[in-house]
């Protein structure tokens, strides 16, 4: 997991819209649901909730978020 995945992570866990993150990251939505299946398959959790109509974070995620941006603003 490199740096630029977390950015993606909190950009959607932030949005919680994979449109609007897509769009913020400048990629594609399948792009952007390989990076977010590639950190979930590394981490070895789910880190949000989803469905046609709603993306939600899971309690997983609501703990990888706040990691990720320690991490991040540490950085």
């Amino acid at each position: 997991m490199d740096l630029r995945q977390l950015e993606v992570f909190i950009n959607l866990a932030e949005s919680l819209n994979y449109s609007k993150t897509a769009e913020n990251l400048h990629l594609s939505q399948p792009a952007l649901s390989r990076i977010i299946q590639r950190i979930e398959s590394e981490a070895g959790i789910t880190l949000f909730y989803r469905n046609h109509r709603e993306v939600q974070l899971t309690k997983n995620g609501k703990l990888f978020y706040d990691d990720s941006k320690s991490l991040i603003n540490s950085y």
